[in-house]
């Protein structure tokens, strides 16, 4: 097995009482499965670097280091996140793969010491923005940020994988990407990190290329690099009915390893074969069936069905006189 030039990277916020440390715990696990002597390197703050104490220290086993961050002590625990996120380049030498806590690495990753980008990413959800349900909303909250048109834009990268060297170049870029994320949380009010990714990408000239869907297979949008991936992304985020997937989004799996402080037996075994660590039955969902769901229509159906409420019998209902209805016009 060859060993790994590039550093791996993750950054840690987290506190008792959320699951990022117990993804974490799964993700470094899995890493080390396929990648044994890779440099790996946790960034932190010192709030969440307190709590790593008893059951919360086993990640210390996998990390080759961990450095604390100087963060602002007024910065929420996202905003803490979001400014570790958006400077790291400066904490690290050499070239990096950073790698978000909510993954599991399925292969060996020593092949991305050939690439020859200076910074590379995934594109979100695998698809350009006009492809996404959501591609014109990315466009217009990056307008209500920076007031700028980004019409012109096609490409909008997912920033749970990066492959980033040790440049000028990107150093500068980083500088940016931090100057305009500070503009969206503080200014604006909106903490997010890749509406400002785009713009700091947009103003250096576009420096990021893209990098192979493998790295960074967003399977809640995807499954085109399923097979072949070597980073699974499981997302941080509350869609409904996700848990029915895989073990990977029960809560219930982290609140275990939280409770005992190991990662069990069972969960082990869908590591050791993640790519097929998925629930049966499972289905796809066409784009625009989505699309429809992600309406308020369709989401506020969908919940109260769920819940077989008031609003979804009385659809119902109307459905049903409506079918039978056509059904005598067409059998007459």
């Amino acid at each position: 097995m060859v060993t790994m030039q590039t550093k791996i990277v993750y950054i840690l916020i987290s506190n008792e009482q959320d699951y990022y440390l117990e993804q974490l715990y799964l993700s470094l696990f899995s890493l080390r499965l396929h990648n044994p002597d890779a440099s790996v390197i946790l960034l932190t703050d010192d709030r969440t670097k307190e709590t790593l104490v008893g059951k919360r220290s086993q990640i210390l086993e996998y990390l080759t280091e961990a450095i604390v961050v100087d963060v602002p002590r007024q910065y929420s625990s996202k905003e803490r996140s979001r400014f570790i996120k958006t400077t790291y380049r400066k904490y690290v030498s050499g070239n990096l793969l950073f790698i978000d806590t909510d993954t599991i690495i399925a292969e060996d990753l020593s092949e991305i010491d050939n690439c020859e980008a200076e910074v590379a990413c995934v594109l979100d959800y695998h698809a350009p923005l006009d492809s996404l349900i959501d591609g014109d909303a990315i466009r217009k909250r990056i307008f209500s940020i920076f007031g700028e048109d980004v019409s012109d834009e096609l490409l909008y990268f997912n920033s749970g994988v990066m492959f980033v060297k040790d440049t000028p170049r990107v150093y500068r870029f980083f500088d940016a990407w931090n100057e305009y994320w500070k503009h969206a949380a503080f200014i604006k009010h909106q903490c997010f990190d890749q509406p400002s990714l785009m713009m700091a990408n947009r103003k250096s000239g576009h420096l990021i290329q893209e990098l192979d869907g493998i790295y960074n297979c967003q399977i809640l949008t995807s499954i085109q690099y399923l097979h072949h991936a070597k980073v699974l992304h499981f997302f941080n985020n509350s869609w409904e009915g996700k848990a029915e997937l895989s073990p990977f989004f029960q809560e219930e799996v982290y609140q275990q390893i939280k409770n005992t402080g190991e990662i069990p037996d069972s969960i082990k075994e869908y590591i050791h074969d993640c790519r097929s660590a998925f629930f049966s039955p499972s289905y796809f969902t066409c784009k625009l069936r989505n699309e429809f769901l992600q309406t308020l229509v369709g989401a506020t159906l969908y919940s109260d069905f769920q819940k077989n409420g008031f609003l979804f019998r009385f659809v119902n209902f109307l459905c049903t006189i409506r079918y039978s209805f056509v059904k005598k016009i067409v059998h007459a």
